[in-house]
């Protein structure tokens, strides 16, 4: 099966998410939702699934293309429930050939512009596109119809791959930055989009797999998960990935930052706060050029990992 929506909650029990919070601080910030332990990740348009069961109009699925492993000790894909209407059926027919590398791409009914498209599509969203005279994307949808996008709103999958590393450790920080202000949302995936019915926003390994995933790179979801499969490093480059650890166990990982250069990080730190890029000495109390592998920070142990040369 497929996603149909543009963004669809995974969750560990079929029942619907907590609702968005309207609270605010003083200072007008919005604080965003509440902790959600049952939400488990999100899934973006055309993500493949494994439907496993389903009852009472929920669907059990494995989501294909997120490998997750400390569910089931296993490699599997990400395991949970989502709503029996937010899937149609794969078809292999409409393989994606393009990713988007906008916050939100907006689409219009036709190729003149004159009629907009009820669809959106999140940043790292895989789509069958093809390009209209180097100006439009007429990307096929899953349910037969056609939408028109703008071309600077995606780039194709085959041209990210033949990339520069430096190349894609600039797009990479390039799509973290588009989120930095968004509000912190356990389990989220996706950019905020404000005025959604759907929960948008991101937590600090969705932020991460994300930005790789805009970059043509899949990785793990979870922050745990991209530890295991990153390849450990002394010294970080622009687009690597700083690893939090448990207080009671060093290898268990519980945080990930993207280091964004210049001595910098960028996080999504919790709930309650928003994305944000700030200086590894005030995240840290340590500098780039002294921060280590094996550093204690507060009871937490410090690991560096990339999936780039």
């Amino acid at each position: 099966m497929a996603i149909a929506v543009p963004v669809a909650d995974l969750r560990a029990q079929p029942h619907t998410i907590v609702q968005r919070s309207s609270a605010h601080p003083a200072d007008g910030t919005p604080v965003g939702p509440p902790h959600d332990p049952l939400q488990e990740t999100q899934l973006l348009y055309g993500e493949q699934v494994r439907l496993l069961s389903h009852a009472d109009g929920w669907a059990y699925v494995e989501a294909l293309e997120q490998p997750e492993f400390t569910h089931a000790k296993r490699w599997q894909g990400y395991p949970g429930w989502l709503p029996r209407s937010a899937l149609l059926r794969w078809e292999p027919l409409l393989a994606p050939t393009v990713v988007v590398t906008e916050k939100w791409a907006a689409a219009w009914q036709d190729a003149y512009g004159l009629h907009p498209s009820p669809w959106r599509f999140a940043l790292g969203t895989h789509l069958l596109a093809t390009d209209m005279g180097g100006q439009l994307w007429k990307v096929e949808l899953w349910d037969g119809a056609t939408v028109w996008m703008p071309r600077q709103a995606a780039r194709p999958l085959e041209e990210l791959r033949r990339l520069s590393s430096t190349q894609k450790r600039r797009l990479i920080l390039r799509s973290a930055e588009l989120m930095v202000g968004d509000v912190y949302f356990w389990g989220g995936r996706s950019p905020a989009a404000n005025g959604d019915e759907t929960q948008t926003g991101v937590d600090c390994s969705g932020l991460v797999n994300l930005a790789y995933r805009a970059a043509g790179i899949d990785i793990p979801r979870d922050a745990h998960e991209q530890f295991l499969r990153a390849r450990p490093v002394n010294a970080l480059q622009p687009g690597d990935l700083i690893f939090l650890s448990e207080r009671a166990n060093p290898r268990a990982v519980v945080h990930v930052m993207l280091y964004a250069g210049d001595g910098a990080v960028i996080e999504g730190p919790g709930t309650g706060l928003t994305v944000r890029r700030l200086p590894i000495a005030q995240r840290l109390g340590h500098d780039a050029d002294s921060l280590a592998p094996g550093t204690v920070v507060e009871g937490q142990t410090v690991s560096f990992g990339t999936y780039l040369p």
